[in-house]
């Protein structure tokens, strides 16, 4: 008989995987439990209502309600978040429940529903808590260097991400004095910052995965897996422009495939001893311009290689850790 597990989030990785919170959940339903078939529910939002069950990636049910979640079986739920909702609270006291959280405690995580906690954080030693940072898979994501050809940016086009930064002066900062365009890889995530960066993407300087951006359809952009790892394997340098990110999949990725990341904002997720000798830049704090900082590692001839260290937070070893603390505790 078929094991079953059931996630639960408002992230969607489906039809495709536009953010990395939506990778996470990828991941988890697709490799972190291998001994279990992993069911994946998608819920509002704003009120955590079920919208849509998934079983292999296809929609199952679309019409969803706690009695046809539970007949699916099976032997837990993770959360990824939460709100306390009479749905969540009912599903959660239905079987053995966990929770993923950036931080514990949290304000939207009450700690008597769960059996246990995954976080990055917490403030303190707590009973049934596993401090889990992200992860990447090494099946993916590995060193293979090719000839260097651009710098590159991941993520969403939104103001969080600070694109602007980049793009304004890119063209005479860095491509004329260095010769590598900027590639940013990502779909757009608001329209609106999106029309404020579409006048810099000149095809030359600075370069859009999405194939008209000007136009810019919903799913246009988004790269899958395999070919964010090309891109990080001919990339000179990874940038960031984010102010402030919990933990960087994108920066850890880059990581394992030997791409020097420049970042400049507050990497709380990491122990600052940790993660500052493997980067080019600031990670306790924004000081100064990005893109300066990626025309100082190029002049500098900056090469961080921090593919061995990283490894620490490999999909393998993070199932393997996940695994026992749920299996001790259903």
């Amino acid at each position: 008989m078929t094991r079953r597990a059931l996630l639960v989030s408002t992230s969607n990785p489906y039809p495709v995987v536009k953010d990395g919170c939506q990778r996470l959940v990828w991941d988890y339903v697709d490799a972190m439990f291998p001994r279990h078939e992993v069911l994946f529910l998608h819920v509002a939002r704003e009120d955590w209502a079920p919208l849509t069950l998934f079983r292999a990636g296809v929609a199952a049910a679309q019409e969803v309600d706690v009695e046809r979640v539970l007949a699916e079986d099976f032997e837990f739920v993770v959360f990824i978040g939460f709100k306390d909702r009479d749905f969540t609270r009912r599903l959660a006291g239905e079987r053995p429940s966990f929770c993923y959280t950036d931080r514990f405690p949290h304000p939207d995580v009450p700690r008597d529903a769960f059996r246990g906690i995954l976080s990055h954080r917490t403030d303190g030693p707590a009973e049934n808590v596993l401090i889990v940072g992200g992860h990447f898979d090494e099946r993916v994501f590995f060193r293979d260097r090719k000839p260097e050809e651009h710098v590159l940016a991941v993520g969403r086009i939104h103001p969080d991400k600070h694109q602007l930064e980049l793009v304004v002066r890119y063209r005479e900062t860095v491509y004329e004095r260095f010769g590598l365009p900027l590639v940013l890889a990502g779909g757009v995530a608001d329209p609106v910052y999106h029309r404020a960066v579409v006048p810099f993407v000149d095809g030359v300087s600075v370069i859009s995965t999405i194939p008209c951006p000007a136009e810019a359809p919903a799913n246009a952009g988004w790269q899958s897996a395999h070919e964010l790892a090309r891109l990080y394997n001919r990339a000179r340098l990874y940038v960031s422009a984010s102010r402030q990110e919990s933990f960087s999949l994108s920066m850890v990725e880059a990581m394992a495939c030997g791409t020097t990341c420049v970042v400049n904002g507050n990497y709380w997720g990491f122990a600052e001893s940790e993660l500052a000798p493997r980067v080019y830049g600031n990670v306790t704090g924004t000081h100064g311009c990005v893109l300066d900082l990626v025309a100082q590692a190029l002049a500098d001839d900056a090469r961080i290689d921090a593919s061995g260290w990283v490894q620490q937070y490999a999909l393998s070893g993070m199932r393997d850790t996940v695994g026992r603390f749920i299996d001790e505790r259903v």
